[in-house]
């Protein structure tokens, strides 16, 4: 039974060239002076004699021989076949070549040419018989080839950046395929190929393992404190079309390596050149504040705090005319953010631990570096607050304190370069760097006396140790004074610009400890409830009712406890013991069990 096909342009690519054919029927519409062309335009739109064009374009050969090969199988039940290799399960299976009838390509296209132009009549394709030039020799070693190819996992892998991917024997198994191709000697041969599906599939579940993201320029600092800029890069992605050739190349090595293709992905957001544009060229300066290494939890939690600041500024640039806010660089300090309580400011005196204001402990030191830092390096102050009481590891009126959400740390780069901030610290310093150009300013800093003295008060802080009645001093207090700094910017031109802070500090009071019962009601702390009372000392040797009497006065309660065995007649129904001991202190309403003498009696 004969077998139809229709061959439609799009499947041989065929391109109508359009402009030639317009021009062969101007050129028909044309001679024979103005009438004469009048006459043939008005005959033919009026569907007069018809005119042949002659139809002009261009078709894909090797389209129209991938349409035969189809049509061949189709049609033809016993084709003939060159052979080749399949794949079942984990085996390489020969597909030996065989004998049978075919097309006649070269035929039968040149039938098809002398029609796709013409008038397209029906064409009948011519057959033959025809005999492989493969043997079943050459299938068999085509499949030890390809048991080779695949017997191993092949890796490709990248250098810079190192990046690498495998494909295991299974991956290569689903991949591997067979297809006759002409060889140099004119002669059918095997070649045996990767399917690019297989490879691809195995990759998509691991890419983002495998491909990298574009890398920003970076500002970075040396040992020796000089600025660089280490460059950005290109995303890098594997280029998914090249991997049927790079496994294969793998799979043909000694190593079963082969490089990996990839192509630039993404560019960088933040660039070399936009790196390089910011002006950071040297240190402009270098501020450094110390404290006690190592000490109770309190001390290791502050330094904690300190270096915990410290690695969220460092690295932070600061562009031209722009603010830098600590607070809202920094954000609130909490416990999980990796702060921890530590003394802080509170009211007259430096307090911990269980204030909200004690997470974050220690921050204002390393506030006041930075403060140094900027100040030195000639930046704006946009505002700042010093502490209200002197710390002596501070430069005096030179320093700022941190709260949330003030007191706050604002500067401002006025500069026309950027400002990259470095953070240093160890167990007993923390060090701000500020980078940039400056423009060659020198920085002069003056500070003033102390003036305008104010004494000390007294101040009660509550410790359950010190007995009611009792006071312990520990601290002195120092008093509060004034002070001034003024900062004498001078430029290249030789103008100079002259700023004056001034701050009063309030003294530090005079620290006594007492017991939290004895807190004036109008201390932050004031506790209404009575001061312990002391079991009395002169309790032995009294009566029942002496012991009561004695114990009541003072809030405490008599109880009755085991009788004292005594072998004096004076000593029975007095007090020989009770617990707790005398002078004890005891909260009012306490038990206090005494023992009461009785007479030993005596044996039978």
């Amino acid at each position: 039974m004969d077998t139809e096909f229709t061959l439609l342009p799009a499947q041989v690519g065929f391109d109508l060239d359009e402009e030639a054919l317009v021009d062969e029927a101007m050129r028909q519409g044309r001679g024979g002076g103005f009438f004469a062309e009048m006459k043939w335009w008005v005959t033919n739109l009026a569907g007069g004699s018809a005119q042949e064009l002659r139809v002009q374009g261009s078709y894909s050969r090797d389209a129209l021989l991938g349409q035969l090969h189809l049509w061949e199988s189709a049609a033809i039940a016993d084709p003939p076949l060159e052979g080749g290799i399949t794949i079942q399960g984990a085996a390489v299976v020969p597909v030996y070549p065989k004998a049978g009838t075919g097309l006649d390509y070269e035929t039968t296209v040149g039938l098809i040419e002398a029609e796709i132009l013409g008038d397209r009549h029906p064409v009948v394709a011519v057959t033959e018989f025809r005999t492989p030039a493969l043997t079943n020799a050459d299938i068999d070693r085509s499949v030890e080839r390809a048991e080779e190819l695949i017997g191993e996992a092949v890796t490709l892998a990248k250098i810079i950046p190192q990046i690498s991917l495998t494909f295991p024997p299974q991956v290569l198994r689903q991949s591997i395929a067979s297809r006759i191709v002409t060889g140099e000697d004119g002669r059918p041969e095997v070649d045996l190929f990767f399917q690019i599906g297989p490879l691809v599939q195995h990759l998509n579940p691991i890419r983002d393992e495998v491909e990298t993201p574009p890398q920003d320029a970076q500002v970075v600092v040396r040992p020796d404190d000089v600025p660089i800029v280490l460059a950005g890069s290109n995303g890098v992605k594997v280029d998914d079309g090249l991997l049927p050739q790079a496994v294969m190349a793998a799979a043909t090595s000694v190593t079963r390596t082969a490089p990996l293709p990839v192509r630039d992905g993404a560019a960088p957001e933040f660039t070399t050149a936009d790196a390089e544009g910011l002006g950071i060229r040297q240190l402009l300066y270098t501020a450094t504040t110390f404290y006690s290494c190592c000490g109770d939890f309190k001390n290791q939690n502050r330094i904690n705090n300190i270096h915990r600041i410290a690695d969220e500024v460092n690295g932070a640039i600061v562009l031209p005319g722009e603010t830098f806010s600590l607070n809202d660089h920094v954000g609130r300090r909490t416990e999980a953010d990796g702060y921890r309580p530590a003394g802080a400011v509170i009211g007259p005196i430096v307090y911990c631990c269980d204030h909200p204001a004690n997470i974050g402990g220690g921050t204002s030191q390393f506030t006041t570096t930075l403060y140094n830092a900027i100040w030195w390096a000639g930046l704006d102050d946009v505002s700042h607050t010093p502490h209200t009481i002197y710390f002596p590891r501070y430069p005096l009126v030179r320093e700022a304190t941190l709260g949330w959400p003030t007191p706050d740390l604002v500067f401002r780069n006025s500069t026309e370069n950027a400002v990259y901030l470095k953070t240093e610290y160890t167990e007993t310093s923390i060090s701000v760097k500020v980078f940039g150009d400056n423009g060659g300013i020198t920085v002069e800093g003056i500070t003033s006396d102390r003036r305008n003295f104010t004494e000390p008060e007294e101040y009660f802080e509550p410790d359950a140790t010190v007995n009611p009645g009792e006071q312990e001093m520990r601290d002195d207090g120092s008093p509060g004074f004034t002070a001034d700094v003024t900062r004498i910017i001078t430029y290249p031109d030789g103008t100079k610009k002259t700023q004056k802070w001034t701050w009063s500090y309030d003294p530090y009071p005079i620290r006594i400890a007492i017991h939290p019962c004895e807190l004036p009601e109008d201390h932050p702390q004031y506790d209404p409830n009575p001061c312990p009372v002391q079991v009395p000392a002169n309790l032995g040797g009294m009566t029942e009712a002496q012991a009561k009497a004695a114990l009541q006065a003072i809030g405490l309660v008599y109880v009755a406890g085991e009788p004292f065995i005594v072998n004096q007649e004076e000593l029975v129904d007095t007090v020989r013991a009770h617990d707790p001991a005398p002078g004890t202190w005891l909260p009012v309403g306490s038990p206090v069990t005494v023992r009461l003498g009785v007479l030993e009696e005596p044996e039978p």
